[in-house]
């Protein structure tokens, strides 16, 4: 992704040919990129919003730019609810053979989720995180240094297709729920239905047990309407006056009354994500957390997983937090700072189970030809894409950093397979969104307190891939005429609620239409939107090593276990057959918890 972004960089010095940018006046630096931005070009639009991606994060964390936009990213708790004490974290063993019942490849909601049930139930367990170990001590609020700590790719990673689409994961001790908005939804029922019916999982419809333990676990409640923020009061009345089935979102936040840092961290650690929540108990019944270490290879014996070798992942830039070395006397840690290069190290174990995310596991698999005697391996990528609908509301104070900031949901459409979001984009995030260039745009950031965000997600049917080539990662990904005219009426109902709810203009994120005055939404309905004209992002990749009773079309058994390697399991995001229609991190724990249920029980 690097290597792209340099070259959509030099595209853009070059575009304004026989000239370069650079050379151009400010003003006609301006117009060229509104030019861009407004073409039918595909690539000359993509071009623009990668480099006001890139661009804004820099621009708006100067301290000039939040005091004139007056955005103060904080996050506030209530009575009672106290961050949790520091996780303990071994650095990398150099050189050393460790030995347990499990080796849990990822520490995200998957991972996490694993290995307090094994660990809970006696095993011997070791967790194995690529990424480093960061904590509200060292969060803050510098988006770059986010980007650079807590993401995959730092930040950059995406889909190519038509169009191509931002999905940011993360890379970290604790995985993506490190950096989510803490929404825990469970899934639809009639979801799970198909996944017994379709997939031959007959367990899926009574994870009812496994959903209410995640979320007594995580205190997952829904939001309240008193301290939800003014972006949730106009998402509801937006969905009220037009007649929209709505409700607070439910959000593994405990007693949380204004969160604006989820994208960079909870600077309480209020949030349950998972290095505050579920590995601290899986550390409490004996688990061992090991940061820094990727897993290059699955260890098979005699067609049989029994551990895997790791190598230091090797530095990351910034390091906020030091790894605490707290391994027994027997096993001493090698004291290197984070980040520093180590040596290997080998985990033999009797079961192995993969929960680097619906990105990582098919990379080692892949990698390895492991597993994929169904060729499915990497297959069936969905991400639920997502479209950014800003608006703004004139005059008004909206603050959106002032409120929760995943916070309201709309269901209305449910059965057109979306779900609608209040989701208030902090400033470095969400100012790329918004049209223009120049004194225009930089209006419109100053008065980004005026703002009001909808999401629109779609639980999709297209489907994309993941390929490693060369040692190369590359996602790919077909966004169907049938999923974008979905998105498209999601878009449409987005403005219609914004405008209910007092907007004066309305950003859809489709080409050519920059943006949209009080009316003018029904031109959505009467235009067939192409795949190519949205400009998307997507959250929730998963269904990589779908799961399955059919070994001629899954990669891995209702048991978790790998229908090719016997002591190879998946617990994460890739074994979810279909889209959710809600976002997954909740789901992902039961399916977790469920397979290694049986981990447990066959290992015991």
């Amino acid at each position: 992704m690097r290597l792209l972004a340099r070259a959509a960089l030099a595209a853009l010095e070059l575009s304004p040919f026989p000239r370069r940018f650079s050379r151009l006046a400010p003003e006609a630096r301006a117009r060229h990129i509104e030019r861009m931005e407004s073409s039918r070009s595909l690539q000359r639009r993509s071009i623009v919003l990668l480099a006001k991606t890139l661009t804004c994060v820099a621009y708006t964390r100067e301290e000039g730019v939040r005091a004139a936009v007056g955005w103060e990213p904080r996050c506030e708790a209530g009575p009672g609810d106290s961050p949790p004490p520091p996780l303990r974290v071994e650095a990398a063993p150099a050189g050393e053979v460790v030995r347990c019942d499990v080796a849990v490849v990822g520490s995200g909601a998957g991972g996490a989720a694993a290995a307090r049930v094994l660990a809970e139930a006696g095993l011997e367990v070791v967790v194995l995180e690529e990424g480093e170990h960061h904590d509200a001590r060292g969060f803050g609020t510098d988006p770059v240094h986010a980007l650079r700590t807590l993401y995959r790719d730092g930040g950059l990673t995406a889909c190519d297709g038509r169009p191509p689409i931002p999905l940011p994961v993360g890379r970290c001790v604790g995985g993506t729920t490190v950096i989510n908005s803490g929404t825990a939804v469970r899934p639809p029922g009639d979801v799970l239905a198909r996944w017994r019916d379709e997939h031959g999982i007959g367990w899926a419809p009574d994870l009812e047990g496994e959903f209410e333990a995640v979320e007594s676990d995580l205190a997952v409640a829904p939001v309240d309407p008193a301290t939800a923020g003014r972006n949730a009061a106009l998402c509801r009345a937006g969905a009220e006056a037009i007649g929209a089935a709505n409700r607070p979102l439910p959000r593994a936040a405990g007693g949380v009354t204004c969160c604006g840092t989820c994208p960079m961290g909870c600077a309480l650690d209020a949030k349950r994500a998972m290095h505050v929540s579920e590995l601290p108990r899986a550390v409490a019944a004996g688990a061992r957390v090991i940061a820094g270490a990727r897993v290059r290879e699955v260890l098979v014996r005699g067609g049989r997983a029994v551990g895997v070798a790791c190598a230091a992942s090797g530095p990351t830039g910034v390091t906020s937090v030091p790894i605490e070395d707290v391994s027994d006397p027997g096993r001493p840690g090698d004291g290197s700072a984070p980040g520093s290069r180590r040596a290997g190290f080998t985990v033999e174990a009797r079961a192995v189970v993969l929960a680097a995310g619906a990105l990582g596991t098919p990379e080692l698999l892949l990698g390895q030809g492991l597993a994929n005697g169904s060729g499915r391996v990497g297959r069936h990528l969905r991400i639920q894409p997502a479209c950014w609908v800003g608006a703004r509301y004139a005059g008004q104070e909206v603050r959106g950093w002032d409120g929760i900031m995943q916070s309201w949901g709309v269901h209305e459409w449910l059965d057109r397979r979306l779900f609608l979001e209040a989701t208030f984009s902090p400033l470095p995030f969400g100012a790329h969104w918004m049209p223009g260039a120049g004194a225009r745009f930089a209006e419109r950031v100053e008065r980004y307190g005026e703002m009001g965000i909808v999401g629109v997600h779609l639980a999709d049917r297209s489907e994309g891939r993941v390929r490693v080539r060369g040692g190369r990662t590359v996602l790919s990904y077909g966004l169907t005429r049938e999923d974008a005219a979905q998105l498209t009426f999601g878009i449409a109902r987005a403005a219609q609620m914004h405008f209910a709810a007092g907007a004066t203009e309305v950003y859809p994120q489709v080409a050519g239409m920059g943006v949209l005055r009080p009316g003018e939404e029904r031109a959505l309905d009467e235009r067939s939107v192409r795949p190519a004209e949205l400009r998307l992002e997507a959250f929730h990749p998963m269904g990589t090593a779908r799961m399955g009773a059919s070994d001629a079309s899954s990669v891995v058994a209702p048991s978790g276990e790998a229908h090719d390697v016997p002591g190879l399991f998946v617990a994460d995001a890739s074994v979810l057959p279909t889209a959710l229609g809600a976002n997954p991190m909740l789901t992902i724990m039961a399916v977790a918890r469920r397979v290694a249920r049986g981990v447990a029980e066959r290992l015991a």
